[in-house]
């Protein structure tokens, strides 16, 4: 069963919100350190939320990916019913130039990403990011959270230094997860190539049997369904994570009575799609075909699906999606409420600028190299898919 989600192209909104609203140079002229001192960082309130979005502007012109981002009332919504966890830099006269987010993709979802980062070119060189992050971290904390997700761009490593310093861990590469005409403000940018994104894992606390309770050390939501191929290098991301998984691979095919359901998003023509299984049966790779043959009208660059890693269908299925061309994206623990998922990811645009992914540490292109390498074996195999798949 599919439910699917189109977002509309926004770009006739941005004209009429920000036609007045100037795009900042490359040599905007830096304020200087005390005008960046007397930023005040706080949690943002929907009343920022236009400010928010001429910042956005500003910044990026109308290339932002997020459309809603844009639109001040989907912000302030966003803010009041909890799926957005914002935090600002406004100057003395109440205009935002920083904003760093936690977003729940779905408001039962027990992590939220932390996105949506981005700081006025006038003020950077300040550590005005460095401010945003500590205070959500802080946040984070109250929450009572155990940890959230980003995914950080790959045409610098300045994002994933910020990332890093607060125990991030590199979990993948979302390969051709930006539009290339994204335009940021300030910085050097590609136009035309698609931009690939790391993604991190950031624990707040411990889920170790130590800090468990006796009846949850068992609880299938620390099971994690792999492929044996792929057990070594989940290893190689757990470990310094300090988290409690039991790894199991499955040799047996599992049967399951269930019929699969996933969820389909496409934010707009051109755009990534991205599949969530909301229910696994062992009839998925049927499904996801299907699936994938309907997003063809809307020529995506890149479909991600997720997978429940804690359900003991997924080693099977997973091994079974790279029929179809899929490959491992990212782990994302407690990502659900029943444990952790993997993001699959299949490249129907191919062309790829390996020298583009800039890694901050050794550890992050040692990910880089593995996801890399996973996809070409992964399509060294298409050619064994059976005719009646």
């Amino acid at each position: 069963m599919l439910s699917f989600k189109h977002m509309p192209d926004h770009s006739p909104l941005l004209t009429k919100l920000f036609g007045n609203t100037p795009v900042l140079a490359h040599d905007s002229t830096q304020v200087s350190e005390a005008e960046a001192a007397q930023l005040e960082v706080r949690k943002m309130e929907p009343s920022d939320a236009l400010s928010l979005a001429q910042c956005i502007y500003r910044c990026y012109g109308a290339s932002y990916p997020n459309p809603m981002m844009y639109q001040p009332q989907l912000i302030a919504a966003a803010l009041s019913e909890g799926s957005m966890f914002s935090i600002v830099a406004l100057t003395p006269q109440g205009e935002v130039v920083g904003h760093c987010a936690l977003s729940f993709e779905d408001i039962a979802d027990p992590i939220p990403e932390a996105a949506k980062l981005v700081v006025d070119p006038r003020y950077r060189g300040h550590h005005i990011s460095d401010r945003l992050a500590k205070v959500r971290r802080g946040y984070a904390e109250e929450m009572g959270i155990t940890g959230y997700w980003a995914a950080c761009v790959s045409n610098h490593p300045f994002s994933q230094d910020e990332v890093i310093s607060t125990g991030g861990g590199e979990m993948g590469l979302l390969i051709n997860g930006q539009p290339g005409d994204v335009q940021m403000a300030g910085l050097n940018n590609l136009t035309g190539v698609r931009h690939s994104l790391i993604p991190f894992y950031i624990p707040i606390k411990s889920d170790r049997p130590a800090e468990l309770p006796t009846s949850q050390q068992s609880d299938q939501k620390y099971h994690v369904y792999l492929p044996l191929h792929h057990h070594s290098f989940f290893t190689t991301l757990l470990t310094p994570l300090d988290l409690h998984r039991k790894l199991i691979g499955t040799s047996v095919a599992v049967k399951a009575k269930q019929v699969s359901q996933i969820s389909s998003v496409i934010a707009h023509q051109g755009a990534p799609a991205h599949l969530r299984i909301t229910v696994l049966g062992d009839d998925l790779v049927q499904q996801v075909a299907s699936v994938l043959e309907n997003l063809k009208p809307f020529s995506p660059p890149v479909i991600y699906l997720d997978i429940p890693l804690h359900n003991p269908l997924a080693a099977q299925e997973i091994e079974a999606l790279e029929q179809l061309g899929f490959f491992w994206a990212t782990w994302l623990p407690n990502f659900e409420p029943g444990g952790d998922i993997l993001r699959l990811q299949c490249l129907l645009d191919q062309r790829v600028d390996a020298q583009d992914i800039v890694c901050a540490r050794k550890t992050g292109e040692v990910v880089r190299d593995h996801v890399l390498a996973e996809w070409q074996r992964v399509q060294k195999n298409l050619h064994k898919i059976p005719a009646d798949l």
